[in-house]
C-alpha cells in the first residue's frame, strides 16, 4: 500500500517538481526565539559562575518511525554542538544542549534494496535534560539522563530536491522529541549512548501514515570550562 511518503519514489522517478506555498511556521522569529532560549541556558556568563561547559559531539544512526515509515531504512549522520552543566547537588543536575543535528531516512527501492536517495534534515536543536550521576571520587562516574528536546528545521532534502518542492510535503518546522541516554565520564571527558524519538511528526498530510525521527547517537563530550590545573 502507498503511503505518504511511498511518493518518493515517484519524485526521483519522474523529477516533477510542484512549488507550494511556505508553512505557515516558517517564520524567522522562531529561530531568533530559540537561540535565546540558548543563550539563557548556556549563559556567556558562565566563566564568572564556573559553570562547567564543554564540546559535544557523536555520530548517528537516524531513521523515520511511526505508519508511513514501511519505505525508509537507516542512514549515517552527526551532531555536533555546546553542553552545559549546572549542578543541583553531589549527584543530580541540569544540562542544556544546543547543537546542530543532521537526521532523516534513506529511501527503499521497490525491490527493498536501499537507494543513493535520502531525506537530509538538518535541525538547529536544544535539549533540555536532567542528569543523575554517582558520587564524586573514584576514576569513572557513571551518568543516566533524559528529557525533551526542541528542534528548528533548517533544511530539509530528498535527494537535489528541496522539500518543499515536493506536492503534499508538508513538514514541520518545529520539532519536540523525548532524549534518554547513558555516559561514563573520566579524564574530563565523556563517551555515551543516546536514543532520540520524535514527538512531532516530520509530515502527518495522510492521517495514520505520520512519520517521527528516531536517532540513536554514539557520543563524545569533552570539558572546556573551566580547565583543570
Amino acid at each position: 500500500m502507498t503511503n505518504t511518503f511511498g511518493r518518493a519514489r515517484a519524485v526521483l522517478a519522474v523529477g516533477v517538481r510542484r512549488r507550494k506555498p511556505r508553512c505557515s511556521g516558517c517564520h524567522p522569529r522562531l529561530l531568533q526565539g530559540l537561540l535565546g532560549v540558548a543563550l539563557a541556558a548556556i549563559p556567556l556568563s558562565a566563566a564568572s559562575a564556573q559553570v562547567p561547559v564543554g564540546l559535544i559531539g557523536g555520530i548517528q544512526r537516524t531513521n523515520f518511525i511511526g505508519g508511513g515509515s514501511g519505505d525508509y531504512t537507516w542512514r549515517t549522520a552527526f551532531m555536533l554542538g555546546l553542553m552545559g552543566d549546572y549542578p543541583l547537588g553531589d549527584t543530580f543536575s541540569f544540562r542544556p544542549e544546543l547543537h546542530y543535528s543532521n537526521k532523516g531516512s534513506a529511501v527503499k527501492t521497490e525491490l527493498g534494496r536501499v537507494s543513493q536517495a535520502a531525506f537530509r534534515l538538518s535541525y538547529l536543536q536544544m535539549p533540555l535534560l536532567g542528569q543523575l550521576r554517582t558520587a564524586p571520587g573514584g576514576l569513572f562516574r557513571p551518568h543516566l539522563y533524559g528529557g525533551v528536546s526542541v528542534g528548528l528545521l533548517l533544511r530539509c532534502r530528498l535527494a537535489e530536491q528541496a522539500c518543499g518542492d515536493i506536492a503534499d510535503f508538508n513538514q514541520n518546522r518545529l520539532e519536540l522529541g523525548l532524549v534518554m541516554g547513558s555516559e561514563v565520564e573520566g579524564w574530563g571527558g565523556a563517551l555515551g549512548v543516546r536514543y532520540e524519538v520524535g514527538l512531532r511528526p516530520v509530515d502527518s498530510t495522510v492521517q495514520g501514515n505520520a512519520i517521527y525521527n528516531g536517532a540513536l547517537s554514539i557520543t563524545f563530550r569533552y570539558l572546556v570550562w573551566p580547565r583543570s590545573g
